[in-house]
């Protein structure tokens, strides 16, 4: 009976985790989050072309995201006329969220 309640205690150990691996779930995660809904707060701009992007509030999600969209805007065409730049961004902040920070991810 000792025998088996080792064993079961066992495999409830938590696996012990790099000291560097928190603080960098830590910076990474939220860097993720923000730029994804930076992203997404572009996709949603480029609905409406007539805005003025130097205004506040649009800016704050502007300004960070273009030195990005302007590094893929010449290597991805526009898909019927619609720059689709920052969806490809968001889908790649997304993936890199889940896989990296997410429930099962490796960090």
């Amino acid at each position: 009976a000792g025998m088996i309640a080792a064993a079961g205690s066992a495999s409830l150990l938590l696996a012990e985790t790099e000291p560097w691996v928190q603080p960098l779930f830590n910076i990474l995660g939220p860097f993720l989050n923000l730029f994804s809904f930076a992203m997404l707060c572009r996709v949603v701009i480029s609905w409406y072309p007539t805005t003025n992007v130097n205004d506040f509030p649009f800016f704050l999600a502007v300004w960070p995201t273009e030195p990005l969209l302007r590094l893929i805007r010449g290597a991805v065409p526009p898909a019927f006329g619609v720059d689709i730049t920052p969806i490809v961004w968001l889908g790649l902040f997304t993936f890199l969220n889940e896989v990296l920070c997410g429930q099962q991810g490796l960090l």
